[in-house]
């Protein structure tokens, strides 16, 4: 008999180019292949990401043996205002008044039509993403497996608001300890899970189908580039760079900038193209020399960086950028957290063709040790199967 699994994801997979819908990609490959053994369902929410008829289209395509389900989290007030009042505002408000300060970001009108969901199909396991979204297995009628895929340690991101971090601390640790499983990207946040509940903790490095080494090129048609979503936390990092790094960079070096974060640089930099998001970001790393990846504050393992270091790409980041990863030192990443220090690595991989083969190979041999596709596909099978 198949054994029924619900995946849950608030964003829509087929749209982006994040980190988190990186690794919700790797997981619904996997279990669009694993139908012999499983029934699986991926219950999203229609009003948060940017789920479209195409979007949706898109994922049936794409994983055609995996069930969507699409949800609404609000009622819209346009079309049916009184009815927005009396069974979303008002459920809404009452609860979050008498919890005060907490990570859950879900409310009673989602929780009640997913509750219904999961009691009516009574799942073996069920997979949550982010601790913030915790509350939707709160109204489960019956034992099943619950994993909470954590992507990050939600109160590390408020942590200039000192007011409220205790309380935020206190609503993960609860949040975290509903789920049988815990898994984590980071080292560091697998010790603190392990310190604060008694779930099983995992900790599964990102993995990439791992690019071949090539020899090195006479001419790369991107001197440097840099991927990146447009959260608060690349958005402070881009305009450091461009404020503080970029002065000390030669006229002649070009940065090539991918992704949202774009949309956040105002006016005009030297060397600098602002590309957006583009169809084929493989293209990008195909023909980069290195990659960069600013990174001031933020939570969790980078995936970009990762992302970098499969395709046998250097990167200069800051000491937040090699949060998570179990090595480092040795990875493929020169790390420095002074602005005239970044645009002086920077240099050196694009002059210094003896140095940057060696960070190249130094790249390769991280991911293969540590972020091996094969390994993650060998927990998964021996998870699912």
């Amino acid at each position: 008999m198949k054994k029924k699994i619900l995946y849950f994801m608030p964003d829509c997979p087929t749209e982006g180019k994040a980190g988190n819908i990186t690794r919700c990609i790797q997981m619904l490959e996997f279990l669009n292949d694993s139908s012999e053994h499983n029934e699986v369902d991926f219950l999203s929410i229609s009003d948060w990401g940017t789920w479209t008829p195409t979007s949706t289209k898109t994922f049936h395509d794409l994983y055609p043996n995996v069930n969507l389900i699409l949800t609404n989290r609000k009622i819209d007030k346009k079309k049916h205002p009184i009815k927005s009042i009396f069974f979303y505002k008002i459920p809404n408000f009452l609860p979050k008044l008498l919890r005060g300060i907490t990570i859950d970001i879900s409310n009673p009108f989602l929780n009640k039509k997913v509750t219904k969901i999961l009691n009516a199909k009574k799942y073996d396991k069920i997979i949550i993403s982010y601790a913030s979204w915790s509350s939707l297995v709160d109204g489960l009628a019956y034992k099943s497996y619950l994993i909470l895929d954590s992507h990050d340690f939600i109160t590390a991101q408020s942590r200039n608001k000192i007011n409220r971090i205790g309380k935020l601390f206190q609503s993960e640790v609860k949040a975290m300890r509903k789920f049988d499983e815990i898994w984590t990207f980071s080292v560091e946040e697998r010790y603190i899970f392990e310190q604060f509940t008694d779930s099983k903790i995992v900790h599964i490095p990102v993995s990439f189908p791992q690019q071949p080494m090539a020899p090195l090129k006479q001419y790369y048609k991107y001197d440097v580039v840099y991927v990146a979503s447009n959260n608060p936390h690349n958005v402070n990092s881009i305009h450091w760079f461009l404020e503080e790094v970029l002065p000390h960079l030669k006229n002649n070096i070009n940065i090539h900038v991918i992704g949202k974060v774009g949309k956040e640089i105002k006016k005009e930099y030297p060397n600098v193209t602002i590309h957006g998001m583009v169809d084929d970001l493989q293209e990008f790393y195909d023909n980069a020399r290195m990659t960069i990846c600013p990174m001031l504050s933020g939570t969790g393992v980078k995936i970009k960086v990762l992302e970098s270091l499969s395709n046998n790409l250097p990167v200069v980041t800051n000491t937040r950028g090699v949060d998570g990863l179990s090595q480092k030192n040795d990875n493929g990443c020169l790390v420095t957290d002074d602005a005239k220090e970044f645009a002086e690595y920077i240099e050196l991989l694009l002059k210094n063709d003896e140095f940057y083969n060696r960070l190249k190979h130094k790249s390769h041999e991280f991911i293969k040790n540590n972020h091996s596709l094969e390994k993650e596909i060998v927990f998964f099978k021996n998870k699912f199967s």
